[in-house]
């Protein structure tokens, strides 16, 4: 009687024990969403732009040079007719337009090339256009604005989301000042640009994102404040003179997934919280079957003693 109440209390504690450690896990999931969201998102953006480097890197010079071309020649058109403008994070579903959407898209993703910005550590796929699609997963290129290939008379507008639970994308945007430096890839170049101005605006207030004749600018542009998002942050630069040293020497980090990990409050805390309780499951395994060697050894003794 007493072995099989022995065996249903020990059942009884099992249960017990794996429930309290599924809870506990699922707790830590929960806990971590954002943060294991992001990755995820990181993850797929750089497969993204793996897959974008490899077309690149198949196609010959003389179609490169026709692709820029289109390019050259769709903001030559766009400087020249006006610019129809309005606020990237209207909500506004976008008109089809197979002319913007053919322009530089090499291999149908959408994808017309990345910016990177040393500073807050970004490196992000851009996307034609700017609906919540795009923006939710990378950087939207404003419809209206110069595609980013550079050039006079050229003002390409970029565009990415704060504070999204799944990505991190220009949450820290407003970390950048006056003189830092970023950088947009495409076609197998880079384009150096430095920040000249910082300008918080109404959302109808786009008149410092058009075009300036003779310029060659990029903008890029997030909601602000932070979580209320009633303004509009734009970052406005000036192509610069690339150079390969201090682009080497401010390169976003190779390490970036590890060092932004390292950087998550929330996911410190839960691998301690893991390992603590790994290290408190050890302890108690090792002190269990101390406790059961010793008594198998006290049983043994009396065996002993009894046959004596």
């Amino acid at each position: 009687m007493k072995v099989r109440w022995a065996a249903r209390k020990r059942m009884k504690n099992k249960i017990i024990y794996g429930m309290t450690a599924f809870l506990f896990l699922v707790g830590i999931l929960i806990f971590n969403y954002p943060v294991i969201s992001t990755l995820y998102n990181q993850l797929h953006q750089g497969t993204v732009m793996s897959n974008y480097d490899e077309t690149l890197s198949q196609m010959k010079q003389a179609q490169l040079d026709a692709l820029r071309e289109e390019a050259e020649q769709y903001n030559r058109n766009l400087a020249g007719g006006g610019q129809e403008m309005q606020d990237a994070f209207s909500g506004e579903t976008e008109e089809e337009d197979l002319e913007y959407d053919g322009v530089l898209d090499m291999e149908e993703s959408g994808v017309m090339g990345a910016v990177e910005i040393p500073k807050i550590n970004v490196y992000l796929p851009i996307y034609h256009g700017t609906s919540q699609d795009v923006l939710n997963v990378g950087v939207g290129h404003l419809k209206g604005s110069s595609l980013p290939v550079g050039g006079e008379s050229t003002h390409s507008v970029l565009t990415g989301h704060r504070g999204l639970p799944t990505a991190e994308l220009f949450t820290n945007l407003d970390q950048i000042e006056k003189g830092d430096v970023f950088y947009v890839h495409i076609l197998k170049e880079t384009l150096a640009y430095r920040v000249y101005d910082i300008e918080t605006v109404l959302p109808e207030e786009v008149g410092s994102i058009r075009i300036e004749e003779g310029r060659d600018m990029i903008t890029l542009v997030t909601c602000t404040p932070y979580g209320i998002n009633s303004h509009r942050l734009l970052i406005h630069a000036l192509r610069t003179e690339y150079r390969q040293a201090e682009a080497n020497q401010e390169k976003v980090r190779k390490e970036t997934l590890w060092h932004w990990l390292w950087q998550q409050k929330t996911f410190l805390a839960s691998f301690l919280a893991v390992v603590l309780a790994l290290l408190y499951g050890v302890f108690r395994l090792i002190k269990k079957r101390l406790c059961r060697k010793r008594k198998g050894e006290r049983v043994r003794k009396q065996q002993r003693r009894r046959k004596e």
